[in-house]
């Protein structure tokens, strides 16, 4: 089969963990035989870079970061028309849209394309304009013939296939409690995977806790401040005195970032807290290796992570929030110990406690692993 997958990010250019989903996914079709364009932009921390020299991947969609038009429609619209002339595609996967022309649906729809989309963002199904064109055929019989009768989740026309998949419940509820009409049978929830070679299990205990791990952007939304600021409660306790944080990763705010580099001078802690920069993929497993528990403090409503998948695989507890869709994932004191979205001292409650109950520590262990 052809399929030509848009996204607005692609590796080796992304910012988070939704734009390497999207990576394995078409690697692991390519190995099963599929023929795999890939039609995304070129941005990357921040700035557009030049394109890559790289055998189908087309880096061309303007790309907006701040909310902004990203190119005018058409213009945009072109550019994936050229490529399904080109390229003439079975199918038409659409990933993260966030930032790129929420147009190029319709054209692919315009241009009798068969649709899939897999919907891991939150701005995605926010579209209210989606909502509006599904009223809009409903009610008209001109519009009716030129959009087409069935509409998946946001309201954008497509054939009736099965075709559109959503990373968490969390998505599917959102899409749903804003107006967006979707066909159920059309529709499913399939939480993202890793590959479990990668990041296999290390054998040595991880109790007693001595070494905590944030792993992701550094975003003010991702809460990173939070868990900081639980270090600085914890450390004012004698028993915590060998606890350790590790944080890895970056981001596109450098003043956030700059915050939280002299928040571990501010609180004292100035040599309990290491910034490890920006991790490579691949090495993520050794980090993972070295520390006992991941701490995941997002306050936004994350969709679907996979950082805790990865690290719960490799042996680690997870102490976390629950917004959005980490619900579906974090069960207080089964799978993981859970805490209030931006409250340090329910973090440190949660660590706390995590930290003074071995067999607590065990029974999370065993159950995140069944997940």
């Amino acid at each position: 089969m052809k399929i030509l997958v848009v996204s607005n990010l692609y590796p080796p250019q992304h910012v988070g963990g939704y734009e390497l989903g999207c990576r394995d996914v078409v690697e692991k079709l390519r190995t099963r035989g599929h023929d795999v364009r890939v039609l995304t932009s070129s941005f990357r921390n921040g700035k557009t870079e030049n394109p890559l020299d790289e055998k189908n991947v087309e880096r061309v969609l303007q790309f907006s970061g701040d909310g902004s038009a990203p190119g005018h429609p058409f213009a945009e619209s072109a550019k994936l028309v050229r490529n399904l002339k080109d390229f003439s595609p079975d199918i038409v996967y659409f990933w993260n849209q966030a930032g790129l022309s929420l147009w190029l649906p319709l054209a692919a729809h315009w241009h009798g394309c068969r649709v899939a989309f897999y919907l891991s963002d939150t701005p995605f199904v926010w579209w209210r304009i989606a909502a509006w064109l599904h009223g809009a055929v409903k009610k008209s019989a001109i519009a009716r013939p030129l959009l087409g009768k069935s509409f998946l989740a946001h309201g954008w026309p497509v054939v009736t296939d099965r075709t559109c998949h959503f990373c968490s419940d969390f998505i599917r509820q959102t899409a749903i409690k804003n107006g967006i009409a979707f066909a159920p049978r059309n529709s499913i929830v399939a939480h993202w995977g890793i590959e479990l070679a990668e990041f296999a299990p290390d054998p040595r205990p991880r109790w007693p806790v001595k070494k905590l791990l944030y792993a992701g952007q550094m975003i003010p939304q991702k809460g990173v401040h939070t868990v900081i600021a639980a270090m600085g409660l914890l450390a004012k306790e004698k028993k915590f005195s060998d606890l350790t944080l590790s944080i890895a990763g970056g981001g596109l705010h450098p003043d956030y970032e700059k915050k939280l580099r002299a928040m571990p001078a501010e609180l004292g802690i100035a040599d309990k807290v290491h910034f490890l920069g920006r991790i490579p993929r691949a090495e993520l497993p050794s980090v993972y290796a070295e520390h006992d528990v991941l701490v995941f403090p997002s306050e936004w409503d994350e969709p679907f992570a996979i950082t805790p998948l990865e690290a719960i695989h490799c042996g680690l507890n997870v102490v976390g929030t629950t917004t959005g869709g980490s619900g579906e994932l974090f069960r207080n004191r089964e799978t993981a110990m859970t805490f209030v979205a931006g409250d340090a001292a329910d973090c440190a409650r949660a660590i706390r406690e995590l930290c003074a109950d071995r067999e607590l520590f065990e029974k999370i262990s065993f159950n995140a692993r069944l997940e």
